[in-house]
């Protein structure tokens, strides 16, 4: 035939149709709220108003390379290139601020860019939080806002199912919450809305495209008060229901313990179980060639402060370490310091002194107080801040490559108040956390039941032990011309200290001793070693000259912090000052005085030992809960927050399931026989229509049955028409046979299928919207 022109539609030109104004507005700005809910989950990350412009950055470049691509139909490679090349000219200003020149990446800038893609994320599961904008460490954050933007809104507006827009969104908040403390903070609340939003979505959307089908089909308008909003806000006030249940749930039984994310199961780059206490060098310091040498110059440091080399609070009866018996108490987590540490809560005094390191070696690196802030110098300061790694419970510092002499460095840090002497017999015993000390002696025990009686407050009873110590002991470090004083302070060495006549020993060992009477007194305690001018024997003559501290060999010293509940941890000094030793036929013993007391008679049987009154600190211990009811406290909050979930996702399937019930109890149940005749057509026609079969509008009754599978449907078919067209009324037993084949029709529908096919059929909606053709008529 000829005629006109050619007027055939070119191959592709359905994939070119534009997008409606609509979609991309309503896709943008749904990706645009998922993101920022998901980005919630990393503010406990940053804490920095670094990531809002990093997000804020992240979200405009990535909504425009979508919206172009969208617009412009561009292919997935297109609009891929156009992602790293926004990424390279944007994330340097916006996640690597330091290395920017203005809003201009810099070579630098962009390598430290593409690097943190990679190796960002490990350095952030190994710093301490919040970091803020420190190094390249906002890149894992941009990067992820910046590729969940272009995808979640290519999805919502190129997709064939725009509906799963929310995924992105969602991985970014997984992601958050992976790199995040092991503090709960907001995620129950936040994960519950970033889910309902992104249902809310999905359905809408759904509801959408089918309205718009039919309305293509039909020729008519789209009603979206019926087919759009009407079902949204079904869907939301569901979700809403169920997320206040799951929130609800959440909240009112929190986990006991911290979560377990990522951070707490990598592999710490500093362990300090790999390396000797310190305190058991002491005595290298008293060495000759160590005890004049210069260790560290130390300048701005307040009269008498002490200089803390490390904090130990594990005792096991050899040697007192860091990290606790297993390294997963918090004295063992050493994490990098990004930018300062917070020390809002501590009321002391801030100094800031600077550091330089002569003779003193080791991983250990000597700080002052509690620590804010620290800033190296040097050839090696990038490096050495690079291993610098710091420890809050404990205020102990180190360096992964260790101090060598030259390292230089200024601090910033608060020096906590300390109560008087007066006020420190009121102490009461606080509540830290400290691994109990093993194996030790018996002359502890005895040493604090001897300086005072059980019933003495304990801070009394703490404060008579150490000056016991200090009033019978004798400082010897066992070198040059000094007492024979063995050297150690494992579980036999302090029983000899606290049973020997006279009592001598050095800083290592009084500390030890006074650390383990303060535990068993009550008091969480630890044992601190450090430098101070003149160490115990007084101050030095260059102790301190125009602001400048010299420290030597002999300036070493070991001191015990012990936990008060009105204080906090509180330093305190048990070593007797250094004084001449008498010989052991000049000293007597000393005589316990004890108050006098009525001897009962002996007992007519030995009392058993479990029948034995425990000691004070074990009668004030609580009871400890059953096994089985700690690990039901354990699994409870989880297994409450799991059905919460599982309520969360199953509660608009269970709602689209009643709703089908309620239905086809409603036609069956009805009270006129034809009525039930075409209820049991009706409920066939919806099965067809819920398994994904085809039935259109205009059809008939006997033409639907026709095009459907098997041939259960023709007999429904006349007997519909027959109960709606028939000359004679239809009577109950007819009403119940049709029934009886249309159950049969509609289970031959799901023969052969999967439970997958049988579950989506079951919770299909395709039903719930569409009428039967003059089902209105039908009923007049």
């Amino acid at each position: 035939m000829s005629g006109g022109p050619d007027i055939r539609r070119p191959r592709g030109a359905a994939r070119r149709t534009r997008t409606s104004p609509v979609r991309l507005v309503g896709g943008t700005l749904t990706v645009w709220l998922l993101l920022a809910v998901a980005s919630v989950a990393w503010w406990p990350v940053h804490e920095d108003v670094g990531m809002v412009v990093a997000g804020v950055t992240a979200l405009v470049v990535g909504s425009v390379v979508a919206l172009l691509g969208a617009v412009s139909r561009l292919p997935a490679a297109v609009v891929a290139l156009a992602t790293v090349v926004g990424f390279a000219a944007t994330g340097v200003p916006a996640a690597v601020p330091d290395e920017a020149s203005g809003l201009l990446p810099t070579g630098r800038g962009l390598v430290d860019l593409f690097a943190g893609v990679a190796l960002g994320w490990r350095q952030l599961l190994t710093i301490t939080l919040p970091v803020g904008s420190y190094e390249a460490l906002l890149v894992p954050y941009f990067a992820t806002v910046l590729l969940a933007a272009v995808t979640g809104m290519t999805i919502a507006t190129r997709a064939s199912r725009p509906e799963l827009a929310g995924l992105p969104a969602l991985v970014v908040f997984v992601a958050g919450v992976v790199v995040g403390p092991t503090r709960l903070e907001t995620s129950v609340t936040t994960g519950v809305v970033l889910v309902g939003v992104a249902l809310v979505w999905a359905l809408t959307v759904r509801h959408s495209r089918r309205a718009v089908a039919v309305a293509s089909t039909t020729g008519g308008r789209v009603p979206v008060a019926r087919a759009v909003v009407r079902p949204a806000l079904v869907g939301t006030a569901t979700i809403a229901l169920a997320a206040v249940l799951a929130t609800g749930l959440a909240l009112a039984a929190p986990p006991s313990a911290g979560r377990t994310v990522a951070r707490t199961d990598v592999v710490k780059p500093f362990d300090p179980r790999d390396h000797v206490s310190p305190l058991s060098g002491f005595r290298a310091y008293q060495q000759s060639e160590a005890v004049d040498r210069t260790q560290l110059t130390v300048t701005g440091l307040p009269a008498g402060a002490l200089v803390r080399i490390a904090t130990l609070d594990t005792y096991d009866g050899v040697v007192y370490r860091v990290g606790g018996p297993d390294g997963t108490t918090s004295s063992g987590s050493f994490e990098r310091v990004p930018t300062s540490v917070d020390t809002r809560g501590v009321r002391g005094t801030e100094v800031r002194v600077g550091v330089t390191v002569s003779g003193y070696r080791g991983v250990w690196l000597p700080t002052v107080g509690d620590l804010e802030s620290v800033r190296f110098t040097g050839p090696e300061a990038a490096r050495q801040r690079t291993g610098f790694f710091y420890n809050r419970s404990t205020g102990t510092a180190a360096l992964v490559d260790g101090v060598t002499e030259g390292t230089r460095y200024s601090l910033t840090a608060v020096l906590p108040d300390q109560p008087t002497e007066d006020e420190l017999a009121g102490a009461r015993p606080g509540t830290a956390s400290v691994p109990a000390p093993r194996s030790v002696p018996d002359a502890v025990r005895e040493a604090v039941r001897a300086d005072a009686d059980a019933g003495t407050p304990d801070g009394t009873r703490l404060l008579t032990a150490l000056r016991a110590l200090q009033r019978d002991g004798y400082v010897s470090h066992g070198v040059g011309d000094d007492r024979a004083s063995r050297s150690g302070h494992g579980a036999d060495r302090i029983q000899q200290l606290l049973t020997a006549r006279p009592m001598v020993g050095d800083q290592e060992q009084y500390a030890v001793a006074a650390a383990l009477m303060a535990d068993e007194i009550g008091f969480p305690a630890r044992v601190v070693l450090g430098f101070t001018p003149g160490g115990d024997a007084g101050t030095g003559p260059e102790a301190a000259e125009d602001g400048v501290t010299t420290f030597r060999g002999s300036d070493i010293t070991a001191r015990i912090e012990v936990d008060t509940a009105q204080w906090g941890w509180v330093v305190l000094d048990p070593n007797p000052v250094v004084r001449e030793i008498p010989d052991e036929s000049e000293e007597t013993p000393r005589p316990v005085t004890r108050p006098e007391t009525v001897v009962p008679p002996p007992p007519a049987e030995q009392q058993r030992q479990d029948q034995q009154t425990p000691p004070q600190a074990d009668r004030e211990t609580p009871p400890s809960q059953p096994t089985w009811l700690r690990v039901l406290l354990a699994v409870l909050p989880w297994a409450i927050g799991v059905l919460g979930l599982a309520a969360l996702v199953l509660a608009p399937a269970a709602v689209i399931v009643t709703v089908k019930r309620l239905r086809r109890r409603r036609r069956r149940r009805a009270p006129d026989a034809r009525t039930r005749v075409v209820g049991a057509w009706d409920e066939y026609r919806d099965a067809l229509l819920d398994h994904g079969h085809e039935v259109p509008l205009t059809a008939t009754r006997r033409e639907v049955a026709a095009s459907s599978p098997g041939s259960g449907g023709t007999g429904l078919a006349v007997e519909a028409d027959a109960a709606v067209f028939g000359p004679v009324d239809v009577g109950d037993p007819v009403a119940d046979r049709t029934w009886a084949e249309a159950s049969a029709a509609i289970a031959a529908l799901g023969a052969g299928q999967d439970r997958r096919a049988r579950l989506r059929a079951a919770t299909s909606l395709r039903s719930l919207r569409r009428q039967p053709v003059g089902g209105r008529s039908d009923r007049r």
